[in-house]
């Protein structure tokens, strides 16, 4: 009889499953220093968004995202430790270790961090190593933790803390070696949930080294303890099962050296409505049986037999409960009794044949009864999915550690294959949005060609290129009249009005007068153009300087405007990206596909391996019966024969 490793019945708190939530929070340590009380940035904010969702995977992919983009700002360290907590969620352990010992930094030199800060995420990396077995990385990180600032910040994570030390000191020594785990278990008080941890762990590493008499006495002190500091009003489950459990354990230590009597007076105080009532039960029967008083026995076994048979290890009850009645001498019970152990073991065989036959994911499945809320799956504090057996069958396999990764890792396949799905449904969203903008291009395309065309740009260039050509050919003929002001060109119109005049009057004294008065003001006029031929000359040649800066940048508009009309270069780069995208994406999800038909298979496999071991210990049991049926039923013959043969 073994006995059974006890890690805790403790779940680890919202941490572990989560992220690093408690270190964005202000310790008792961290009270002077101010802490943000909202995101400083919108990315961060969408990072703890997913993160209070539930959406670990999210979360770190934003927190990734994030990063490419130049990273988080005004939260200092924080999103860092975030992620850590985010990838133990995920079962990146490995990447979360590099990224604390990264962080923190050896002895957390040049960390920013407070020192419980800093304690408790060595505390917990130490704990998940623990947890997977690696007890090598579980030791050197749970090393790194200051005890005293840990019990001063936290005092129930330093109690847990001595715990796992002091299990990590058993695992490193052989039983009654000196190793300072008595220092260990001395910081801990006898009535302390993980001193009683410690003290049935003692127990079993005193079994496997061969300390029987050692874990008796642990045992024995153990159920002394917990019978002392259980609060009869108010029973604490916890306490409880412990307690069940080091009865049990010590009672299969006396079955194991035939001590029948001593192990009956434990088993008769475990309760029948406890968690290990139907084991106290069989060991009790055992226990019975041994002592020589098969009535007790049978009376046990029948109490179990009435109950359903669903573990695998409860179907050597029906084969007990006949042997008990053939050592009874009771060999005319004990042969109806063989008979239907057989037929019990028959139908049962046949039923898990059929299980077999039919088994697939989709059959698996169905024999799962998953708690669920709108996010989905829950999972408990370890990270297993919250599941129950609709099929009690299912009970050992489903209660077995790799069963339950590889389920939680198929779940985590699905929940990665829906969000490649819903990924992927987006792109078509993306392609119809380019097709939208391409049609809208067009259209002002074609709004900005018809208010081109209405500029008349042609024949502007032409009029301005006249216009040049005029002023160059003045200036080189160096035409005064060309360059007159409006207010000269009005007043030569009248001069020219007034000669007009003249030349139709007769020759008098009056008209020659008036002609004499018109030539000098014609002299006066022809003296004051070419006088100001100069000044207007720079004017027009000024106003042509800024017409042709005008029409440059006109046609240098104009041509950018046909070239954006030509060639949308960000279309075509967001079309790239889109596709590359799309291309990774599907790539991803090839990935995924293929991991989660191999995780079906694995799945499927190990159900049907335990089907096959079921199937193989039931059929021992069958040969069993049928071989004791068999020799009862010719001992009977041979009965019947010798009194036949006295009567006559």
């Amino acid at each position: 009889m073994g006995l059974i490793v006890i890690t805790s019945f403790r779940a680890l708190p919202v941490f572990f499953t989560g992220a690093l939530l408690w270190l964005t929070m202000v310790s008792p340590a961290q009270a002077e220093d101010v802490q943000p009380e909202r995101a400083k940035d919108l990315r961060y904010g969408w990072v703890l968004y997913e993160y209070h969702q539930g959406n670990a995977f999210e979360a770190l992919t934003q927190l990734a995202v994030a990063r490419e983009q130049g990273g988080i700002e005004g939260h200092g360290d924080h999103p860092a430790l975030v992620e850590g907590g985010l990838m133990l969620s995920w079962g990146m352990t490995r990447e979360a270790s590099r990224l604390f010992t990264q962080l923190l930094g050896d002895e957390g030199s040049g960390s920013t961090l407070s020192p419980d800060v800093r304690n408790q995420a060595w505390f917990y990396l130490g704990k998940v190593f623990y947890l997977e077995g690696d007890y090598q990385l579980a030791s050197e990180n749970l090393g790194r933790v200051d005890g005293d600032t840990l019990a001063e910040a936290n005092h129930d994570l330093f109690r847990e803390w001595i715990y796992l030390q002091a299990r990590l000191a058993m695992m490193s020594s052989r039983f009654g070696e000196e190793s300072g785990l008595a220092s260990l278990r001395a910081q801990l008080e006898d009535t302390d949930i993980w001193s009683l941890y410690l003290r049935y762990n003692s127990a079993v590493s005193a079994l496997a080294a061969g300390e029987a008499v050692a874990a008796e006495s642990e045992l024995q002190k153990l159920i002394a303890i917990i019978e002392q500091s259980i609060d009869v009003a108010e029973p604490e489950d916890e306490r409880e099962g412990l307690l069940g459990r080091a009865r049990l354990s010590l009672a299969r230590l006396y079955l194991r050296d035939n001590r029948f009597d001593m192990a009956l007076e434990v088993l008769g105080n475990i309760p029948l409505d406890g968690v290990f009532a139907d084991q106290a039960l069989f060991d009790y029967a055992v226990a019975a049986a041994g002592q020589g008083r098969p009535e007790r026995a049978l009376d046990a076994l029948n109490t179990l037999a009435n109950r359903d048979l669903f573990l695998p290890w409860r179907q050597q009850v029906p084969f007990a409960r006949a042997y008990v009645l053939e050592q009874m001498n009771r060999p005319k019970s004990a042969l109806p009794a063989f008979q239907k152990a057989a037929d019990h073991y028959q139908a049962r065989i046949g039923e898990l044949d059929g299980i077999r036959d039919r088994l697939s994911e989709e059959s698996l499945m169905a024999q799962l009864d998953f708690s669920r809320d709108s996010d989905g799956i829950l999972t408990d504090s370890y990270g297993r999915l919250r599941v129950e057996p609709t099929d009690f069958g299912m009970a050992e396999v489903l209660a077995s550690e790799t069963f339950q990764q590889a389920l939680a890792e198929l779940n985590e396949l699905y929940r990665m294959q829906s969000f490649i799905a819903e990924r992927q449904s987006r792109f078509e969203s993306f392609r119809i949005m380019l097709q939208t903008r391409e049609q809208q291009r067009q259209v002002r395309i074609a709004q900005t060609r018809r208010e081109l065309e209405n500029q008349q740009a042609d024949q502007w260039q032409k009029l301005h290129q006249a216009f040049r050509d005029k002023i160059s050919a003045a200036v080189s003929e160096e035409d005064a009249g060309f360059f007159m002001t409006t207010k000269q060109k009005a007043l030569r119109d009248k001069l020219d009005e007034v000669e007009e005049t003249l030349a139709g009057l007769p020759d008098d004294a009056t008209t020659a007068s008036q002609r004499a008065t018109y030539q000098r003001m014609r002299a006066y006029f022809d003296w004051w153009i070419a006088d100001d031929y100069g000044v207007n000359r720079w004017a027009a040649q000024k106003q042509l300087r800024e017409l042709d800066s005008e029409m440059e940048r006109f046609q240098v508009q104009r041509q950018r405007v046909e070239a954006l009309m030509a060639d949308d270069s960000r279309h075509a780069e967001l079309a790239r990206r889109i596709a590359a995208s799309e291309r990774e994406l599907a790539n991803l999800g090839a990935e995924v596909a293929d991991a989660l038909g191999n995780a079906r298979k694995a799945l499927v496999r190990q159900v049907d391996n335990m089907l096959a071991a079921q199937q193989e210990e039931l059929n021992g049991y069958l040969v069993a019966s049928r071989h004791a049926q068999a020799r009862l039923a010719d001992q009977l013959f041979r009965a019947s024969q010798s009194a036949g043969v006295a009567d006559e």
